[in-house]
Protein backbone atom coordinates (compact mmCIF):
# COMPACT_ATOMS: atom_id res chain seq x y z
CA UNK A 1 0.00 0.00 0.00
CA UNK A 2 2.50 2.44 0.87
CA UNK A 3 4.57 1.41 -2.51
CA UNK A 4 1.55 2.45 -4.32
CA UNK A 5 1.03 5.99 -2.61
CA UNK A 6 4.68 6.34 -3.29
CA UNK A 7 4.17 5.52 -6.69
CA UNK A 8 1.21 7.38 -7.51
CA UNK A 9 2.92 11.04 -5.88
CA UNK A 10 6.39 10.72 -7.59
CA UNK A 11 4.08 9.98 -10.88
CA UNK A 12 1.21 11.68 -10.90
CA UNK A 13 1.56 14.03 -7.89
CA UNK A 14 0.04 14.38 -4.03
CA UNK A 15 -3.38 14.75 -4.71
CA UNK A 16 -3.64 10.84 -6.65
CA UNK A 17 -1.30 10.10 -3.23
CA UNK A 18 -3.42 11.87 -1.23
CA UNK A 19 -6.46 10.01 -2.89
CA UNK A 20 -4.79 6.60 -2.52
CA UNK A 21 -4.13 6.70 0.96
CA UNK A 22 -7.47 7.83 2.10
CA UNK A 23 -8.92 4.83 0.08
CA UNK A 24 -6.64 2.52 1.79
CA UNK A 25 -7.22 3.62 5.04
CA UNK A 26 -10.89 3.04 4.15
CA UNK A 27 -10.57 -0.17 2.88
CA UNK A 28 -8.27 -1.20 6.37
CA UNK A 29 -11.06 -0.07 8.31
CA UNK A 30 -14.02 -1.62 6.50
CA UNK A 31 -11.68 -4.89 6.34
CA UNK A 32 -11.37 -4.29 10.13
CA UNK A 33 -14.80 -3.75 10.76
CA UNK A 34 -16.08 -7.02 8.41
CA UNK A 35 -14.05 -9.53 10.17
CA UNK A 36 -15.50 -8.55 13.78
CA UNK A 37 -19.00 -8.32 11.96
CA UNK A 38 -18.98 -11.89 10.78
CA UNK A 39 -16.03 -13.35 12.48
CA UNK A 40 -16.08 -11.52 15.78
CA UNK A 41 -12.08 -11.01 14.70
CA UNK A 42 -10.32 -7.76 16.31
CA UNK A 43 -8.06 -7.10 13.60
CA UNK A 44 -5.85 -4.18 14.00
CA UNK A 45 -6.74 -1.68 11.87
CA UNK A 46 -4.98 1.45 13.12
CA UNK A 47 -1.56 0.42 12.64
CA UNK A 48 -2.13 0.06 8.95
CA UNK A 49 -3.80 3.49 8.78
CA UNK A 50 -1.25 5.18 10.81
CA UNK A 51 1.18 3.57 8.27
CA UNK A 52 -0.48 4.91 4.97
CA UNK A 53 -1.32 8.27 6.87
CA UNK A 54 2.72 8.74 7.70
CA UNK A 55 3.63 7.40 3.93
CA UNK A 56 1.33 10.17 2.89
CA UNK A 57 2.94 12.66 5.03
CA UNK A 58 6.28 11.89 4.57
CA UNK A 59 5.79 12.21 0.24
CA UNK A 60 4.07 15.60 1.60
CA UNK A 61 6.78 16.82 3.05
CA UNK A 62 9.43 15.49 0.76
CA UNK A 63 7.08 17.15 -2.15
CA UNK A 64 7.17 20.79 -0.17
CA UNK A 65 10.97 19.93 0.24
CA UNK A 66 11.52 19.64 -3.60
CA UNK A 67 9.47 22.44 -4.01
CA UNK A 68 10.96 25.05 -1.43
CA UNK A 69 14.16 23.93 -3.27
CA UNK A 70 12.96 24.67 -7.07
CA UNK A 71 11.63 27.84 -5.90
CA UNK A 72 14.78 28.67 -4.14
CA UNK A 73 16.29 28.21 -7.31
CA UNK A 74 14.36 29.86 -9.31
CA UNK A 75 13.99 33.30 -7.08
CA UNK A 76 18.12 33.14 -7.06
CA UNK A 77 17.73 32.90 -11.14
CA UNK A 78 14.96 34.40 -12.14
CA UNK A 79 13.90 37.09 -9.10
CA UNK A 80 14.18 40.01 -11.15
CA UNK A 81 12.90 38.52 -14.50
CA UNK A 82 9.56 36.67 -13.73
CA UNK A 83 6.77 38.05 -11.51
CA UNK A 84 6.14 35.78 -8.10
CA UNK A 85 3.11 34.23 -9.43
CA UNK A 86 4.79 32.44 -12.33
CA UNK A 87 8.02 31.63 -10.18
CA UNK A 88 5.26 29.98 -7.70
CA UNK A 89 3.78 27.82 -10.66
CA UNK A 90 6.99 26.81 -12.14
CA UNK A 91 8.31 25.93 -9.04
CA UNK A 92 5.10 23.50 -8.12
CA UNK A 93 5.48 21.99 -12.03
CA UNK A 94 9.20 22.64 -13.25
CA UNK A 95 7.99 21.43 -16.79
CA UNK A 96 6.40 24.76 -17.36
CA UNK A 97 10.06 25.84 -17.87
CA UNK A 98 10.79 24.25 -20.86
CA UNK A 99 14.42 25.48 -21.70
CA UNK A 100 14.51 22.70 -24.29
CA UNK A 101 13.27 25.07 -26.75
CA UNK A 102 9.64 25.37 -28.88
CA UNK A 103 7.99 28.09 -31.08
CA UNK A 104 5.54 30.47 -29.33
CA UNK A 105 3.79 33.39 -30.59
CA UNK A 106 4.69 36.31 -27.87
CA UNK A 107 4.71 40.26 -27.25
CA UNK A 108 8.19 41.55 -27.26
CA UNK A 109 8.43 45.55 -25.66
CA UNK A 110 11.86 47.43 -25.79
CA UNK A 111 12.51 50.28 -23.74
CA UNK A 112 15.30 52.79 -23.87
CA UNK A 113 15.79 56.25 -22.42
CA UNK A 114 16.04 58.85 -25.07
CA UNK A 115 19.46 60.45 -25.83
CA UNK A 116 21.08 58.91 -22.94
CA UNK A 117 24.54 58.99 -24.63
CA UNK A 118 23.81 63.17 -24.63
CA UNK A 119 22.46 62.96 -20.75
CA UNK A 120 24.70 60.40 -19.46
CA UNK A 121 27.60 63.05 -20.72
CA UNK A 122 25.79 65.76 -18.51
CA UNK A 123 26.57 63.97 -15.73
CA UNK A 124 30.31 63.41 -16.38
CA UNK A 125 30.82 65.50 -13.14
CA UNK A 126 28.53 63.34 -10.89
CA UNK A 127 28.58 59.94 -11.66
CA UNK A 128 26.27 58.57 -8.41
CA UNK A 129 24.16 60.84 -8.91
CA UNK A 130 23.66 59.58 -12.69
CA UNK A 131 23.05 55.92 -11.53
CA UNK A 132 20.78 57.02 -8.94
CA UNK A 133 18.75 58.78 -11.05
CA UNK A 134 18.77 55.73 -13.58
CA UNK A 135 17.78 53.52 -10.93
CA UNK A 136 15.02 55.37 -9.79
CA UNK A 137 13.44 55.90 -13.12
CA UNK A 138 14.42 52.06 -14.77
CA UNK A 139 12.97 50.30 -11.17
CA UNK A 140 9.26 51.51 -11.36
CA UNK A 141 9.26 50.68 -15.17
CA UNK A 142 10.65 46.98 -14.64
CA UNK A 143 8.08 46.77 -11.57
CA UNK A 144 5.35 47.21 -14.62
CA UNK A 145 6.23 44.36 -16.55
CA UNK A 146 6.43 42.05 -14.05
CA UNK A 147 3.10 43.46 -12.45
CA UNK A 148 1.57 42.96 -15.43
CA UNK A 149 2.87 39.48 -16.26
CA UNK A 150 5.81 39.85 -18.47
CA UNK A 151 9.44 38.41 -18.22
CA UNK A 152 12.28 40.34 -18.22
CA UNK A 153 14.82 39.65 -20.72
CA UNK A 154 17.66 41.80 -20.58
CA UNK A 155 18.68 44.95 -18.67
CA UNK A 156 21.14 47.19 -19.50
CA UNK A 157 22.63 50.79 -18.43
CA UNK A 158 19.89 52.83 -21.51
CA UNK A 159 16.89 50.45 -20.82
CA UNK A 160 15.54 46.71 -20.58
CA UNK A 161 12.84 44.41 -22.88
CA UNK A 162 10.68 41.96 -21.96
CA UNK A 163 7.98 39.55 -23.49
CA UNK A 164 4.77 37.65 -22.67
CA UNK A 165 2.97 34.43 -23.11
CA UNK A 166 6.78 32.49 -22.25
CA UNK A 167 7.15 31.00 -20.30
CA UNK A 168 3.62 30.66 -19.09
CA UNK A 169 0.66 30.74 -21.45
CA UNK A 170 -1.15 34.14 -21.70
CA UNK A 171 -3.79 34.57 -23.97
CA UNK A 172 -3.94 38.32 -23.66
CA UNK A 173 -0.40 38.56 -24.64
CA UNK A 174 -0.72 41.88 -26.50
CA UNK A 175 -3.57 43.69 -24.22
CA UNK A 176 -1.08 42.63 -20.83
CA UNK A 177 2.06 44.29 -23.15
CA UNK A 178 0.19 47.40 -23.78
CA UNK A 179 -1.05 47.86 -20.22
CA UNK A 180 2.35 47.41 -18.88
CA UNK A 181 3.34 50.35 -21.66
CA UNK A 182 0.91 52.79 -20.40
CA UNK A 183 1.62 51.98 -17.11
CA UNK A 184 5.33 52.87 -17.70
CA UNK A 185 4.51 55.86 -19.40
CA UNK A 186 2.28 57.40 -16.05
CA UNK A 187 4.88 55.96 -13.81
CA UNK A 188 7.65 57.63 -16.18
CA UNK A 189 5.69 60.79 -15.79
CA UNK A 190 4.65 60.87 -12.32
CA UNK A 191 8.59 60.12 -11.77
CA UNK A 192 9.72 63.34 -13.79
CA UNK A 193 7.34 65.31 -11.58
CA UNK A 194 9.75 64.69 -8.57
CA UNK A 195 12.56 65.37 -10.54
CA UNK A 196 11.78 68.67 -12.07
CA UNK A 197 11.96 69.83 -8.16
CA UNK A 198 15.26 68.33 -7.60
CA UNK A 199 18.72 70.33 -8.69
CA UNK A 200 22.01 68.69 -9.56
CA UNK A 201 25.46 68.97 -7.39
CA UNK A 202 25.88 72.16 -9.09
CA UNK A 203 22.69 73.90 -8.75
CA UNK A 204 20.96 73.40 -12.37
CA UNK A 205 17.49 71.84 -13.33
CA UNK A 206 17.04 68.37 -14.92
CA UNK A 207 15.57 67.85 -17.84
CA UNK A 208 12.47 65.36 -17.97
CA UNK A 209 13.51 61.76 -18.60
CA UNK A 210 12.51 60.69 -22.23
CA UNK A 211 11.90 57.03 -23.34
CA UNK A 212 11.27 55.07 -26.19
CA UNK A 213 9.48 51.94 -26.26
CA UNK A 214 8.63 49.64 -29.03
CA UNK A 215 6.29 46.95 -28.75
CA UNK A 216 5.67 43.95 -31.57
CA UNK A 217 4.04 39.91 -31.70
CA UNK A 218 4.85 37.22 -33.77
CA UNK A 219 6.21 33.75 -33.45
CA UNK A 220 9.42 33.64 -31.91
CA UNK A 221 11.71 30.68 -30.35
CA UNK A 222 11.65 30.28 -26.42
CA UNK A 223 13.87 28.15 -24.26
CA UNK A 224 17.56 28.12 -22.44
CA UNK A 225 20.21 30.14 -24.60
CA UNK A 226 23.90 30.43 -23.57
CA UNK A 227 26.66 28.28 -21.96
CA UNK A 228 24.85 24.87 -20.08
CA UNK A 229 25.95 26.21 -16.61
CA UNK A 230 24.20 29.94 -17.42
CA UNK A 231 21.64 28.99 -19.78
CA UNK A 232 19.15 31.98 -19.24
CA UNK A 233 15.37 31.27 -20.74
CA UNK A 234 14.66 33.95 -23.67
CA UNK A 235 13.05 34.11 -26.96
CA UNK A 236 14.42 34.64 -30.70
CA UNK A 237 12.77 36.00 -33.66
CA UNK A 238 10.94 38.54 -36.19
CA UNK A 239 9.22 40.52 -32.97
CA UNK A 240 12.44 41.15 -31.34
CA UNK A 241 14.35 42.16 -34.31
CA UNK A 242 11.42 44.72 -35.02
CA UNK A 243 10.49 45.85 -31.19
CA UNK A 244 13.83 46.95 -31.42
CA UNK A 245 13.74 48.64 -34.56
CA UNK A 246 10.40 50.27 -33.46
CA UNK A 247 12.03 51.70 -30.44
CA UNK A 248 14.60 53.60 -32.05
CA UNK A 249 12.26 54.73 -34.75
CA UNK A 250 9.45 55.94 -31.78
CA UNK A 251 11.39 59.50 -30.83
CA UNK A 252 10.48 60.88 -34.43
CA UNK A 253 7.05 60.24 -33.44
CA UNK A 254 6.79 62.18 -30.29
CA UNK A 255 4.53 59.36 -28.53
CA UNK A 256 6.47 57.00 -26.31
CA UNK A 257 4.77 54.03 -27.13
CA UNK A 258 4.94 52.89 -30.66
CA UNK A 259 3.65 49.43 -31.64
CA UNK A 260 3.37 47.11 -34.57
CA UNK A 261 -0.16 46.14 -36.82
CA UNK A 262 0.17 42.95 -35.23
CA UNK A 263 0.22 43.85 -32.00
CA UNK A 264 -2.94 46.75 -32.48
CA UNK A 265 -4.87 43.39 -34.05
CA UNK A 266 -4.37 41.59 -30.91
CA UNK A 267 -4.98 44.41 -28.12
CA UNK A 268 -7.51 46.58 -30.33
CA UNK A 269 -10.49 45.47 -27.93
CA UNK A 270 -8.24 47.15 -24.83
CA UNK A 271 -6.43 50.67 -25.89
CA UNK A 272 -6.80 53.67 -28.56
CA UNK A 273 -4.17 52.90 -31.07
CA UNK A 274 -3.77 55.64 -33.68
CA UNK A 275 -1.65 55.26 -36.80
CA UNK A 276 1.65 56.66 -37.59
CA UNK A 277 3.50 55.07 -40.14
CA UNK A 278 4.09 53.15 -43.26
CA UNK A 279 7.28 51.78 -43.80
CA UNK A 280 9.65 49.14 -45.22
CA UNK A 281 13.12 48.16 -44.07
CA UNK A 282 14.24 48.20 -47.67
CA UNK A 283 13.10 48.06 -51.34
CA UNK A 284 11.92 44.45 -51.40
CA UNK A 285 10.39 44.10 -48.15
CA UNK A 286 7.10 44.30 -47.06
CA UNK A 287 6.34 47.15 -45.56
CA UNK A 288 4.21 47.67 -42.40
CA UNK A 289 2.09 49.83 -40.22
CA UNK A 290 3.19 51.41 -37.04
CA UNK A 291 0.76 52.46 -34.50
CA UNK A 292 1.06 54.48 -31.76
CA UNK A 293 -0.70 53.86 -28.05
CA UNK A 294 -2.68 56.43 -26.92
CA UNK A 295 -4.64 55.57 -24.07
CA UNK A 296 -7.50 53.66 -22.83
CA UNK A 297 -11.13 52.13 -24.50
CA UNK A 298 -12.52 55.51 -22.67
CA UNK A 299 -9.89 57.45 -24.73
CA UNK A 300 -10.68 55.09 -27.63
CA UNK A 301 -14.45 56.46 -27.27
CA UNK A 302 -14.08 59.79 -27.29
CA UNK A 303 -14.99 62.62 -29.83
CA UNK A 304 -11.21 64.10 -30.30
CA UNK A 305 -9.77 60.59 -30.66
CA UNK A 306 -12.49 59.59 -33.19
CA UNK A 307 -11.66 63.29 -34.91
CA UNK A 308 -7.82 62.48 -35.07
CA UNK A 309 -8.15 58.97 -36.54
CA UNK A 310 -10.49 60.08 -39.32
CA UNK A 311 -7.86 62.48 -40.33
CA UNK A 312 -4.76 60.16 -39.99
CA UNK A 313 -6.85 58.07 -42.22
CA UNK A 314 -7.09 60.66 -44.85
CA UNK A 315 -3.91 61.97 -44.45
CA UNK A 316 -1.97 58.30 -45.01
CA UNK A 317 -4.75 58.04 -47.85
CA UNK A 318 -3.58 61.01 -49.45
CA UNK A 319 -0.43 60.30 -49.14
CA UNK A 320 -0.54 57.01 -50.97
CA UNK A 321 -2.39 58.01 -53.89
CA UNK A 322 0.32 61.07 -53.95
CA UNK A 323 -2.10 63.86 -53.66
CA UNK A 324 0.75 66.04 -51.60
CA UNK A 325 -1.01 68.78 -51.36
CA UNK A 326 -4.20 67.87 -49.79
CA UNK A 327 -2.02 65.86 -47.46
CA UNK A 328 -0.16 69.02 -46.48
CA UNK A 329 -3.58 70.69 -45.98
CA UNK A 330 -4.83 67.64 -43.65
CA UNK A 331 -1.69 67.97 -41.66
CA UNK A 332 -1.49 71.31 -40.63
CA UNK A 333 -5.27 71.48 -39.79
CA UNK A 334 -4.38 68.33 -37.96
CA UNK A 335 -1.23 69.94 -36.58
CA UNK A 336 -3.20 72.65 -34.42
CA UNK A 337 -5.39 70.19 -32.41
CA UNK A 338 -4.26 69.72 -28.79
CA UNK A 339 -2.35 67.30 -27.70
CA UNK A 340 -1.05 66.75 -31.41
CA UNK A 341 2.87 65.42 -31.72
CA UNK A 342 4.79 68.07 -33.50
CA UNK A 343 7.36 65.79 -34.17
CA UNK A 344 4.87 63.54 -35.93
CA UNK A 345 3.49 66.36 -38.51
CA UNK A 346 6.67 67.68 -39.32
CA UNK A 347 8.16 64.27 -40.20
CA UNK A 348 5.63 63.61 -42.89
CA UNK A 349 5.32 67.14 -44.04
CA UNK A 350 9.09 66.43 -44.77
CA UNK A 351 8.75 63.00 -46.11
CA UNK A 352 5.96 64.79 -48.52
CA UNK A 353 8.96 67.47 -49.86
CA UNK A 354 10.98 64.47 -50.41
CA UNK A 355 8.07 62.81 -52.22
CA UNK A 356 7.85 65.65 -54.60
CA UNK A 357 11.44 66.26 -54.74
CA UNK A 358 11.61 62.35 -55.85
CA UNK A 359 8.62 60.89 -57.53
CA UNK A 360 7.77 57.02 -56.17
CA UNK A 361 6.12 56.18 -59.64
CA UNK A 362 2.85 54.65 -60.48
CA UNK A 363 3.10 51.36 -58.86
CA UNK A 364 3.89 52.70 -55.66
CA UNK A 365 2.34 51.30 -52.28
CA UNK A 366 2.43 54.03 -49.81
CA UNK A 367 5.30 53.08 -47.72
CA UNK A 368 8.37 55.19 -47.24
CA UNK A 369 11.85 52.81 -47.39
CA UNK A 370 14.59 55.61 -46.68
CA UNK A 371 14.13 55.51 -42.97
CA UNK A 372 14.55 52.23 -41.56
CA UNK A 373 18.65 51.18 -41.66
Amino acid sequence: GGAVIIFLGFRFGLIWAGVAAAVLIALSQAFAWAMFANSRLLVDALGPSLTFSAVFATALAASAHEVTQVRSRLRHAFAEALPPSVLERIARKPALLNLDGETRTVTYLACSVRDFAKLASSFLDDPHGFTKLMRRVTGPLLDQVTKHGGTIDRVTSDGFTAFWNAPLDDSEHAIHACEAAHAMAETLARANEEIARERRIDGTAIDPIEIGIGISTGQAVAGGFGARETAAYSVTGDPVVTAEKIRALSQQYGPAVILSEETRKEAARGYAFLEVDFIAAGAHDEPVKLFALLGSPVVRASPKFRAVTTFHDHIFASIRSQQWEKARALIEQCRKLSGASQKLYDLHLNRITYFEDNPPGTDWDGAFRTVVK
